[in-house]
């Protein structure tokens, strides 16, 4: 995805405003591979997002990965960011009234905001990090609109993962829609990433 001057210079801030937060936002690795890895990896992902979405949420958004940088890159999109720790909900407004970038910022535990307005409101539900398939299907699944897609970021055992999350994917009412082996990699300079996306579907009916 090619990404403007403007956007780029608002990313190096994000960045630069997540390493230097004192609430631990990411952790201490995290931090230090910010700008080689999860920025562009969050650049991929929203580049696997279809133009057709209208709406996306971020589950556990944390210090901004990847909703707030899908919100940079992506401005058609109306981005939603949800933590239930509120020094990060606070640091995500913080930070998208100081860089101008349009979200709406949501403290909460998903279970709860599930049953709230949010509910079946999203083309697109977006999560790293932040729990096993077989419990992130149940997390995401009601904030799905019909037709909606998951997209899970995962790690290098997503495979196991997947298959062990079969039963609780199904009875989410999700189907798999992608996994990484579908995905093409991503296409750049040195610091391309491609992120482990394991997409699961949500039914039309």
């Amino acid at each position: 995805m090619p990404v403007t001057e403007q956007q780029q210079a608002i990313l190096e801030r994000f960045a630069a405003e997540v390493a230097a937060s004192p609430h631990n936002l990411v952790s201490r690795r995290a931090r230090e591979e910010l700008w080689t890895r999860h920025v562009p990896e969050a650049v991929a992902v929203a580049d696997l997002l279809p133009s057709a979405a209208s709406r996306l949420l971020d589950i556990g958004s944390g210090g901004g990965l990847p909703g707030f940088v899908i919100a940079v890159v992506r401005p058609d999109l109306e981005v939603h960011l949800l933590d239930s720790t509120a020094k990060k909900t606070r640091f995500l407004h913080h930070v998208a009234e100081r860089l101008q970038v349009t979200v709406s910022v949501h403290t909460g535990r998903a279970e709860e905001l599930a049953r709230g307005p949010l509910a079946a409101a999203f083309e697109v539900v977006t999560a790293r990090a932040v729990a096993p398939l077989d419990r992130l299907a149940g997390l995401a699944a009601p904030f799905l609109a019909p037709g909606g897609v998951l997209y899970a970021i995962k790690g290098a055992r997503w495979h196991a993962e997947l298959e062990a999350a079969e039963r609780a994917i199904a009875r989410a009412g999700l189907a798999v829609a992608a996994t990484p082996d579908d995905l093409p990699p991503s296409v750049g300079g040195d610091e391309a990433v491609t992120p482990r996306v394991v997409m699961l579907s949500r039914g039309s009916h």
